[in-house]
């Protein structure tokens, strides 16, 4: 088992969120502390965003490091583990608001395509689109 980094750049479907966390500066922390439960956007998903909104995004650190953490809970939340909860305060200091139903989990109404990649560090569940916080003004800490 790896860490959740190295988990998402074997798995090449990743490579767009990798490039996000590293900008933000948070891969140190999903590389070495833990545990934490990560709602990773597949490539596709960031594929359905304009490339001239992706490279506004990548040029602004601030804003980066409040998306990524949007992303990121503390804790490790398994599927079923997320079937019984509404909601979970991510690394942001917001909610992510759950959902769930015969026809899966979403995230924000983001469903959850593929669940459950256990790491060293805590558990990756791949989403349809990414997670935008509900304030992007507030100042990172």
């Amino acid at each position: 088992m790896k860490c959740i980094i190295d988990t998402l750049e074997d798995s090449g479907n990743f490579g767009v969120f990798l490039d996000l966390v590293r900008i933000a500066g948070m891969e140190p922390m999903l590389r070495e502390r833990g545990p934490f439960t990560a709602f990773v956007p597949t490539d596709e998903a960031f594929s359905r965003v304009p490339e001239d909104r992706m490279d506004e995004i990548r040029q602004d650190a601030d804003k980066l490091l409040l998306i990524t953490s949007y992303h990121v809970a503390p804790g490790l939340l398994r599927s079923e583990d997320l079937r019984s909860i509404a909601a979970v305060r991510s690394n942001l200091g917001t909610d992510l608001i759950i959902r769930s139903s015969d026809r899966g989990i979403t995230i924000n109404s983001v469903p959850i395509v593929e669940a459950d990649a256990f790491c060293t560090n805590g558990i990756c569940h791949a989403i349809s689109a990414a997670l935008i916080p509900p304030v992007l003004e507030l100042v990172a800490p």
